[in-house]
């Protein structure tokens, strides 16, 4: 029993997160490790892992001859600055090319006929320039007498330049030494004498005979130059062992030793990371989908993408990243600075990172899908051959219908093929009267199947009107639509019993609203008026009068809330008459809040309405009272004590809007939608005065005139918004106009004195309950 318990806790989502934790870990640890050793030996291909010695590297030998390029060209090629500056080593083809390529010069007739003088300052013509080209020649011989000679300062200058800095860096060198001899043996130029060079074990000579290489002990690519090799010169070289510090040499020198003391380490730390790597991938496919060993299989919403698809996607996600971590390697290592160096390597790693979780999500999907046996099934080949084979199960389409396809085409084709066989003899008409007779016979069957389509096409109207007891005949239904002509007679009997079922409820549920509505308020009468009466009588005990308070609040409370869930029972089932007028939407606003203007100033609340005109709305003078009077009641019971209340009308082409905000006393910590449910409130504990009724009668009231109401909820700012249709005056000749502003004018003075009517009523109302 403990054997079973222990296993099962391997299955728990605690060790499941543990074991992804921890390979994300080695994940990163890894990259760590790939990013050291990157960073090391970005100066080194392949030696730094098959060379021991560092003078057998092929980077020292690169470091080495790039050094060898710079002596050569300062004391080979150049010489010295005297004769830089003298011209001596100027190459008239290259400094030619360079000039016509700078000033954009294409050889020609003009060239081909004349030749730049020595002193380079200007032409020698031979034979004679075509008089269309003079202007031509002209520019060309400015430029050569103008620019040239410029251009040639130039060429020297940089050559200048050349020379110094090879001399600078020559000069920088603490391992590097080397001379130049002539034919005779004659040392010419050089930074160590022959003595000090044929006594290093790393060295070379080069020259125009033979070269000798003793730079390592192993055979790697020889040295070459142009210059030495053209010239009577011979050039020594070696590479001091060991090392002094103070150049590139030292520098590369040291990076191979930290290159080579690192490896070890980091090779350790990256194969435990590995394995402990691999063995959290492995629990993590053994426990994925499970919560118990054998237990059922619970799918997520990535294992219903097709395998194909799903291993696509991986796959371009794949070449994706190492296209894009090519890149990064290449800014980090070779471009970058230091502080982009540091934003890439971010970069790289989240990338490195976002690979290893869309590898680790297929690796898990495809293990639960092994593990419920549905890996085949969730493939597109697999769909295909499924939906192929339902064509011929009767579930979607006949399969046979196919074959009846293929068996008319093939019908028409043998009989085309017979008359045009026998078109010279009589012969032909036979086979034309089959063919004309075989499709008038299909088009018999596709008219009759057209027909049925077209009777279910009536069904499925007839139940879209809700006309659910159209009948639909399946006898004179094709064979082709009889499993469609079925599904659509069973929605017809499926949407019959869920209506008869809903309007059954609903019939249930407004009976018993009203009848135990009634019936509480029989007794409930009874209890006001005995209250009364107790309130009349001269009780001698305080405690006494104290109770019969509290019953006398709670008795009308309780009025309150039966007279509130009759009227809710009538809205919700439609049973209220709706008389539209003409109202002022902004005077009944007011009045509204005049009505309750005692108990706003309990609530310690402040009004501010907004409304620079008018707005005419039309709907039931009666019915909007009641939905003002709710929301004002909703707001007094729940804002902040000494807010604000902003009421906003204004309107639109076609709607007069009611914007009423303010901010709530308790936290709004629930969906706001449903505070217009019923017996739902703005406090969850249920401590304040309301039915929870309010807003859910509004709400009807507003729909059952045309209009709407919603409820918005920014934080702890309550929203209501009313939205009823404007009023429109009726349009017509200039007398009929004028007759419908009388009506108009008299209409609204009788809605005016109803709304009073109304008003006056509800604050008589008001006045005696607060009285009792």
């Amino acid at each position: 029993m403990a054997t079973k318990l222990k296993k099962s806790k391997l299955y728990q989502t605690g060790w499941k997160v543990c074991a992804a934790s921890l390979l994300f870990m080695m994940a990163l640890v890894i990259f760590f490790c790939g990013v050291v050793f990157s960073s090391i030996t970005k100066n080194w291909g392949r030696s730094i892992l098959t060379e021991e010695n560092f003078y057998d590297t092929v980077e020292l030998r690169n470091l080495f001859f790039s050094t060898l390029d710079e002596a050569v060209l300062a004391d080979v090629y150049y010489e010295s600055e005297a004769k830089i500056q003298s011209g001596k080593k100027v190459d008239r083809d290259e400094l030619l090319a360079g000039f016509k390529r700078y000033y954009n010069i294409i050889d020609g007739v003009i060239t081909g006929n004349t030749e730049i003088n020595d002193t380079y300052d200007g032409l020698i013509v031979y034979g004679n320039i075509p008089s269309r080209l003079e202007d031509k020649f002209v520019e060309y011989q400015g430029l050569v007498e103008t620019r040239l000679p410029q251009y040639r300062q130039m060429y020297i200058q940089d050559q200048l330049d050349d020379y110094r800095e090879a001399v600078r860096y020559l000069e920088g060198l603490t391992n590097f030494y080397y001379f130049v001899e002539d034919a005779q043996g004659r040392v010419i130029a050089g930074n160590a004498t022959r003595a000090e060079v044929s006594s290093k074990s790393h060295t070379i000579m080069l020259s125009s005979e033979f070269s000798s290489d003793n730079l390592s002990s192993k055979t790697h690519y020889p040295y070459s130059n142009a210059y030495v090799e053209n010239s009577n010169y011979r050039v020594y070289a070696a590479v001091d062992e060991p090392l002094r510090e103070g150049d590139d040499f030292y520098d590369l020198y040291q990076e191979f030793i930290l290159a080579k003391k690192s490896m070890p380490y980091l090779f350790v730390v990256s194969t435990a990371a590995f394995l402990l790597f691999m063995i959290c991938l492995v629990y993590l496919i053994r426990v994925a989908g499970q919560k118990a060993k054998g237990g059922p299989v619970k799918y997520l919403v990535v294992d219903r993408i097709y395998n194909e698809i799903h291993f696509l996607l991986v796959g371009l996600f794949g070449v994706f990243s190492f296209f894009m971590a090519l890149t990064l390697l290449e800014f980090i290592l070779y471009r970058g600075m230091p502080f982009w160096s540091y934003v890439f390597m971010t970069l790289l790693g989240i990338l490195y990172i976002a690979d290893v979780a869309v590898g680790l999500n297929y690796v898990l999907s495809l293990s639960r899908q092994i593990k419920g046996k549905v890996l085949a099934r969730n493939t597109l080949i697999s769909v295909l051959l499924r939906k192929i084979a339902s064509l011929f199960t009767g579930t979607t389409f006949r399969g046979w219908m196919l074959l009846v396809m293929l068996a008319y085409g093939l019908g028409n084709c043998f009989l085309i093929f017979m008359i045009c066989m026998y078109l010279s003899s009589s012969l032909w008409l036979l086979f034309f009267g089959l063919l004309v007779a075989f499709n008038v016979f299909c088009l018999y069957l596709f008219l009759r199947a057209l027909r049925s389509l077209k009777r279910i096409m009536i069904s499925a109207r007839e139940t879209s009107k809700g006309n659910l007891t159209y009948q639909l005949d399946l006898a004179e239904i094709s064979p082709s639509f009889l499993n469609f002509a079925e599904d659509i007679a069973n929605i017809q009997d499926g949407l019959k019993n869920a209506v008869e079922e809903a309007v059954k409820g609903e019939r249930m549920k407004t009976e018993l609203i009203t009848n135990v509505s009634h019936d509480l308020k029989t007794p409930l009468t009874s209890i006001v008026t005995y209250v009364d009466l107790l309130k009349q009588q001269k009780l001698d005990n305080p405690v006494a009068r104290d109770y019969v308070d509290v019953l006398q609040v709670k008795s009308y409370r309780l009025k309150q809330l039966i007279e509130d869930l009759i009227e809710a029972s009538k809205v919700s089932s439609g049973n209220v008459a709706v008389e539209k007028m003409r109202i002022d939407y902004r005077q009944l606003t007011m009045q509204a809040i005049g009505e309750m203007e005692e108990k706003i100033e309990e609530a310690n609340l402040e009004f501010r309405l907004s409304c620079p005109e008018p707005v005419f709305i039309e709907a039931d003078g009666r019915h909007m009272w009641r939905i003002l009077e709710n929301m004002l009641s909703n707001v007094i019971k729940y804002s902040m004590k000494g807010s604000r209340v902003y009421i906003d009308i204004f309107q639109t082409e076609e709607h007069g809007i009611l914007v009423m905000k303010n901010i709530s006393a308790t936290p709004i910590d629930f969906d706001a939608t449903r505070l217009t449910e019923r017996f739902v409130r703005g406090d969850s504990s249920r401590t304040t005065e309301g039915s929870g009724l309010g807003l859910s009668i509004a709400q009807s009231l507003a729909e059952v005139q045309g209009g709407t109401f919603g409820i918005q909820v920014d934080g702890d700012l309550f929203k209501a918004v009313v939205s009823m249709e404007l009023w429109k005056e009726p349009v017509d000749d200039t007398d009929e106009e004028e007759e419908m502003e009388d009506e108009s004018m008299e209409a609204d003075h009788a809605g005016e004195d109803s709304d009073t009517d109304i008003f006056s009523e509800n604050a008589e109302e008001t006045e005696e309950k607060q009285d009792s």
